[in-house]
């Protein structure tokens, strides 16, 4: 398949198949889980190791959040590392997994349409859920009206657009990307494959995490803006 999209093997009497995408999402799940606990499981003041490495994403992340919601930030940081960290290591399989030596059975699991609708949902659903805890539920469909009536179909539709506008984002510039890679890599010289990996995978794959996180931030900055 043009998008490298394999059934490994059917769960038995379940008749559902496990693709080399959901593994990969595995992988990347178990990555992100190992390091977070061997980074916190014997945490010292003066921070080394992995614990270095945690806290400064941690650092970054709060910074970056803090620089667009404001105040109310720290409680969307989970999220926003957590989605920052599974994109970056996820867009970017290609090249930390060697997709290349093993015929494009792994790559990014982002490559398929399921990830970035999952998690564009969440996204969105988060964004709701942070507008009604600021304004109560009939505040926030007050909000719906305003500044003028008029604006209610468009804003309800916001909500439809903004899940659809993420995933679609997400999904095409990875997907091409990684089409674009399979070609370069059966039909250049050995060499020269590795400066477009350069680009398509590590580039444009951490380029797509951070339009992604900011978008999300900005989502939920619009819902909780006036709390500042």
């Amino acid at each position: 398949m043009e998008d490298g999209i394999e059934t490994i093997f059917t769960l038995p009497y379940l008749n559902i198949p496990i693709t080399n995408v959901l593994i990969m999402s595995w992988i990347t799940m178990a990555v992100i889980i190992l390091w977070a606990w061997l980074s916190t499981r014997k945490m010292k003041l003066v921070p080394t190791g992995l614990q270095t490495t945690a806290e400064i994403v941690v650092e970054a992340i709060t910074n970056f959040a803090e620089g667009i919601i404001g105040g109310q930030a720290k409680k969307f940081v989970p999220y926003l590392g957590t989605v920052a960290l599974f994109l970056a290591i996820s867009n970017t399989a290609g090249a930390l997994f060697m997709s290349a030596l093993t015929g494009g059975i792994i790559g990014p699991s982002t490559r398929g349409m399921a990830i970035p609708v999952a998690l564009a949902i969440m996204t969105i659903l988060l964004t709701i859920g942070a507008g009604i805890q600021k304004k109560g539920i009939m505040g926030f469909i007050k909000s719906l009206f305003q500044p003028i009536f008029v604006l209610f179909p468009f804003k309800v539709l916001e909500f439809f657009i903004k899940p659809l506008s993420l995933s679609m984002r997400l999904f095409g510039n990875i997907l091409g990307a990684y089409v674009l890679m399979e070609m370069i890599l059966h039909n250049l010289p050995v060499i020269l494959p590795s400066f477009a990996c350069l680009y398509f995978d590590l580039f444009d794959g951490l380029l797509q995490v951070f339009v992604f996180v900011l978008l999300t931030a900005l989502y939920i900055a619009e819902e909780v803006e006036e709390e500042e």
